[in-house]
């Protein structure tokens, strides 16, 4: 997870070329990647969850944890974000509200992970 966030940051480093005076591009919306979180918990835990039912062995707890990422990862967290850290023009408040907002992503995440998925190999 770290080490997929950090590459993206390092991309996003190198593709965009910097404004005059400066030696990087980026914004603090490039350091909000609970999204990126989120879409990967649903599609992992979704592939696992057929992958096991293709081979009879479907497991409660991935479906579970299926339905958790659909519900609070896909429906909950992204309005609570919405709502508690972006301002009424669309960007983000701070630092802190990146935090927060990447913590509930990362929670979704980790779900998935606990119900015995592998993230970059579903």
């Amino acid at each position: 997870m770290g080490i997929v966030s950090g590459m993206q940051l390092i991309m996003k480093v190198i593709s965009r070329e910097p404004p005059p005076g400066k030696k990087v591009n980026l914004t603090l919306e490039d350091a909000v990647l609970w999204i990126d979180w989120v879409v990967t918990a649903g599609v992992a835990l979704a592939l696992t969850l057929l992958s096991a039912t293709a081979r009879g062995e479907a497991s409660v707890d991935v479906l579970v944890g299926l339905l958790f990422v659909c519900v609070v990862g896909m429906l909950v967290v992204p309005v609570l974000v919405r709502v508690l850290c972006y301002d009424g023009t669309g960007g983000i408040k701070g630092w802190s509200y990146v935090v927060l907002a990447d913590l509930a992503g990362m929670m979704v995440l980790l779900v998935s992970v606990t119900t015995g998925v592998n993230i970059y190999g579903a």
